[in-house]
């Protein structure tokens, strides 16, 4: 029973770091490292309309409403991790200027700008990633450029170079859909509303646009498992070591006195029910098995190969503390099902032999909850 308990606190070990399935983390962003995302996962698509204001010279005369123009949005872009993207923006319409001493003349023009923008989610940040917390706050920054087209008295347009930045507010809607308001502006040379002569100076267009997101492609990023080697290596050394020791116990032939003749004691297999239940642990709401659980089916196989006769029962647990009954009902048989399917796929390990339960979090084999997140070998 030492080495059991000793087999079993090696396993719990080698659970070096806790991360989380897609979509979540364990830790605020700034302090996770997360896995690298494919070139077509987690880009997004969003429109919306609002309203723009010319800042100019004398526009602060005009009335104010009738600065106001109409403002569509149009913009293309992708996460590189949680809180760090990049979005392509087209933007444009009418802009109203004013000239005269009390803002009587008024300006009509059309004009388009394209920007590239620098996203930072300073919620995922700031606090703990999760795809789908309803609000985040994302400050922009960006550089684009500026294209005004000649108006009925022809003045000449314009191409020019704007600095924009915005602040963008997101909520989530579905997994895939959220709305967003967001208030910003560039700023352009004051040659934009006067033409080509005269000095250059920096006027402002103020912006305000409410509309939709759409995620498109894999959406969510994976915090990454960060493993001590050299903890796994001492810990794999270990198991291997108690292995030995276990085979020479079950081989060990009587100790008989030098004048007696003992028969030769035959090779003692193993019984099933001598079978050291293995474990296989998971991370939170997810029943993908890492790298370094492997070590766990790998001995059960090894085991049902060397004990023909001998069946196996996996049995499926989730913790108590997170998701509602029904939902850990599933996600139980599904650790326990793709644990027997490693079983039969890669050690060729008959299903016949292999029997399978889910308990969800019904039943919680361990005190520690994290630790419950496991499916449990037994010997039948």
């Amino acid at each position: 029973m030492k080495k059991v308990s000793l087999l079993l606190c090696l396993a719990l070990a080698g659970i070096s770091a806790t991360a989380q399935e897609s979509g979540v983390s364990a830790e605020a962003g700034r302090k996770a490292t997360f896995t690298r995302n494919g070139f077509w996962d987690n880009w997004f698509v969003g429109a919306g309309a609002g309203a723009s204001v010319y800042f100019g010279p004398s526009d602060q005369h005009a009335d104010f409403l009738d600065r106001m123009t109409v403002n569509p949005s149009v913009f293309v872009g992708k996460w590189f991790n949680p809180y760090l993207g990049v979005r392509f923006r087209g933007q444009g319409g009418k802009i109203h200027t004013f000239s005269g001493n009390q803002g009587q003349n008024m300006y009509s023009m059309t004009h388009v700008n394209a920007t590239v923008d620098f996203m930072f989610n300073v919620t995922n940040y700031l606090g703990k990633y999760n795809e789908n917390r309803f609000y985040n706050f994302i400050p922009t920054v960006g550089v684009g450029y500026d294209h005004r087209f000649e108006n009925k008295f022809k003045h000449r347009g314009f191409n020019g170079p704007t600095f924009n930045a915005s602040l963008l507010n997101t909520f989530r809607i579905t997994d895939k859909l959220s709305a967003f308001a967001e208030v910003g502006g560039f700023i352009v040379e004051r040659r934009f509303d006067r033409g080509p002569q005269g000095k250059t100076h920096w006027n402002g267009i103020a912006t305000g646009t409410a509309g939709l997101i759409l995620k498109v492609g894999k959406v969510g990023f994976e915090e990454a498992v960060l493993m001590d080697t050299d903890l796994l290596n001492d810990l794999n050394g270990q198991i291997n070591k108690l292995r030995r020791e276990n085979d020479d116990l079950r081989n060990r032939k009587p100790n008989c006195p030098p004048a007696v003749v003992c028969p030769e004691a035959p090779v003692q297999v193993a019984a099933p029910d001598t079978y050291i239940p293995n474990v296989v642990f998971f991370r939170l709401n997810s029943a993908n098995i890492d790298n370094n659980q492997e070590v766990s089916i790998y001995n059960t196989a090894q085991f049902l190969k060397s004990n023909p006769d001998a069946k196996i029962k996996i049995i499926g647990y989730a913790d108590k503390l997170t998701g509602t009954a029904e939902y850990n009902l599933k996600l139980s048989e599904r650790r326990a099902r793709n644990v027997a399917k490693v079983l039969t796929d890669k050690y060729k390990i008959s299903s016949d032999r292999i029997k399978i339960e889910w308990k969800g979090s019904s039943e919680q084999p361990y005190k520690e909850n994290a630790w419950n997140r496991v499916a449990i070998f037994f010997a039948q």
